[in-house]
């Protein structure tokens, strides 16, 4: 009987498990690597392994209940925010809900965000991911304290 409610468990787990290989095939390609050396390949699979599981938070943060109330900054770095914010609302903010955040980094992917549009897809979010990557970046080499 133990075993048979281990087993269950398990099972229980299988759709955030098959979500995180999406993200990982889907989102941060992962599988379009050309590594020809297995030592290079693991640091990046490492690396893109972290991204997809920030997105699959964020994700999931996004459809709770209390997405348009809990702060962005409760999971992502307040820089992001701020950076995101100076993108989609042409002002610095630091109050973006998760909500406000998942859909504006959909957006910088690409996504359109029309009433018949289906929620945003891995390939959207990863996309918004490493242009918002790209813009923090600018920003912090930019001493985007001093600007925000």
């Amino acid at each position: 009987m133990e075993d048979a409610q281990e087993r269950i468990g398990w099972y229980e787990c299988r759709w955030i498990v098959e979500e995180y290989h999406k993200a990982l095939k889907t989102g941060v390609s992962v599988e379009d690597m050309q590594f020809t050396a297995e030592d290079r390949l693991k640091p990046a699979i490492a690396l893109l392994s972290v991204v997809a599981l920030f997105l699959l938070n964020l994700r999931n943060a996004s459809r709770r209940e209390d997405a348009q109330e809990r702060p962005a900054s409760e999971y992502i770095p307040l820089m992001f925010v701020k950076v995101l914010a100076l993108w989609r609302y042409k002002r610095t903010r630091d109050d973006l809900t998760v909500h406000d955040f998942y859909y504006a980094l959909a957006r910088l992917g690409g996504h359109q965000n029309r009433k018949q549009d289906h929620p945003p897809g891995w390939l959207v979010l990863w996309r918004g991911w490493m242009k918002l990557q790209s813009m923090v970046d600018i920003a912090s080499r930019m001493d985007f304290k001093r600007c925000g």
